[in-house]
């Protein structure tokens, strides 16, 4: 069976750079069960370490042999194998379809290829000092014909995005204000009054002899009631604020980029309803 697949090779000097690699590869979606890394020097504990899928072996000579049995020539696959002895990190990702992203996360943190030169992001600059060199491995042409004169457009939509600052809509304020009413109550008063009571007398002779203008006071009370006013602590007011989380909807007009593909003569297309222009050139023409 022929096995083909498309793997970007880089040497980093440093290990760490190659663990910074690797990171922002499985944070661009790479499986990091098919990276495959070689690195001498003491373990950090870090990101390489959890790599399942490494080279086979590590000593002399299997390095050589890991990236021939992946499509490597074997002069790249000797120049990776020398720079492994010197104590460099070897780093192996498959890159189908995502060739030049993956280039990029390796160049970007100092990897390097046996050409030691690498592709920019751009369709135009295809040339720079160093960088990961990115390989297309096949033991037949037949995956260079297939994306031979490969074109790729990118789309870009808008999207939503939210964005809160705290504005001041109001004010409230606590003060008091002195307000009168009438009250009534009803208090208990005690008065005096005076009765006169007759009773028939014992009958008995008395020496005293009758006089006029005898006059006996009796001197009668009653409680008169007066008022005062007494400031007294009725109860308290308090006033402050709290957040209130609400949920609050809003919209706009976005945008977005679709491909269309378009073909004029006999041109045949896959994958893809394709829109023929060549009827609607026939019809504008004079």
């Amino acid at each position: 069976m022929t096995t083909r697949q498309q793997m970007v090779v880089a040497v980093f000097d440093e290990r760490a750079q190659a663990e910074q690699a690797v990171n922002e590869l499985q944070n661009a979606g790479i499986n990091p069960e098919q990276i495959r890394f070689a690195g001498q020097g003491s373990s950090s504990g870090g990101m390489l370490d959890k790599i399942k899928s490494v080279f086979t072996g590590q000593e002399t000579g299997t390095i050589y042999n890991d990236l021939v049995d992946l499509g490597v020539p074997q002069d790249d696959a000797s120049y990776y194998q020398r720079e492994y002895e010197v104590g460099h990190s070897i780093v192996a990702v498959p890159a189908a379809g995502r060739m030049q992203e993956v280039t990029d996360i390796l160049a970007r943190y100092g990897g390097y290829g046996a050409n030691r030169r690498f592709a920019q992001t751009t369709d135009t600059t295809s040339t720079a000092s160093t960088g990961a060199q990115t390989t297309d491995y096949a033991s037949t042409g037949a995956q260079e014909a297939e994306t031979e004169g490969e074109q790729r457009v990118r789309l870009r939509e808008e999207q939503l995005r939210a964005q809160k600052q705290p504005v001041e809509t109001g004010e409230a304020r606590l003060r008091k204000d002195v307000v009168s009413e009438q009250q009534s109550m009803d208090v208990p008063v005690t008065h005096e009054e005076v009765y006169v009571e007759r009773r028939p007398g014992s009958g008995q002779p008395t020496d005293q002899p009758l006089g006029e203008g005898e006059t006996y006071r009796v001197p009668v009370r009653d409680e008169q009631v007066s008022v005062d006013k007494q400031a007294v602590e009725r109860e308290e007011v308090s006033m402050g604020k709290r957040p209130v989380e609400e949920t609050k909807r809003v919209s706009d007009t976005v945008r977005r980029e679709e491909a269309r593909v378009e073909r004029t003569g006999d041109a045949n297309v896959r994958g893809s309803d394709a829109e023929d222009i060549s009827d609607q050139t026939d019809q504008t023409t004079p």
